[in-house]
């Protein structure tokens, strides 16, 4: 039986210092590197949730708000919005932080779809979520009219 779990319990944060490898030519990080840590952030907090192997499936309204230079601490948080039956929508954002500065700065923000699945890679059922504040359940509610457009979508294809 699924058991039921407030976001609280999957919030994740990592921390990563920008490199020259993570830069392009003009001191920019790669929009690909910072997909790849959104993902991977997304990744481990929906095995905290699900507490299952997970895959993404979809990333949806994936913005770049400002760049990131080399030298910045990067800030990723991620937190789930909403679950169904096997799969999760979790949000993701992207923090530049000049630490020399006590400045911060929304980078990037998207939302990631993942699926919970078992030792055979079929999924399986996730725990619901239990949203607590105002602000989850506006995420909640807003994830509900998400998926009925990504399955409307499907339905067309």
């Amino acid at each position: 039986m699924k058991k039921s779990k407030s976001p609280f319990k999957s919030i994740t944060e990592c921390s990563y210092l920008v490199r020259p490898g993570d830069a392009n030519s003009i001191g920019t990080v790669f929009g690909g590197r910072i997909l790849e840590l959104m993902d991977m952030t997304a990744s481990i907090c929906a095995r905290r949730h699900s507490q299952t192997l997970v895959s993404t499936i979809a990333v949806e309204d994936l913005h770049f708000h400002r760049p990131l230079v080399i030298g910045m601490v990067v800030k990723v948080i991620a937190m789930v919005n909403r679950t169904f039956t096997s799969s999760l929508e979790i949000n993701v954002e992207v923090f530049g932080e000049d630490t020399y500065k006590d400045e911060a700065f929304l980078a990037a923000s998207g939302f990631f779809i993942l699926v919970g699945m078992d030792q055979d890679r079929k999924p399986v059922p996730v725990p619901d979520l239990i949203p607590l504040t105002a602000e989850q359940i506006q995420r909640w509610e807003e994830a509900g009219v998400r998926r009925e457009k990504r399955l409307a979508n499907r339905k067309r294809e």
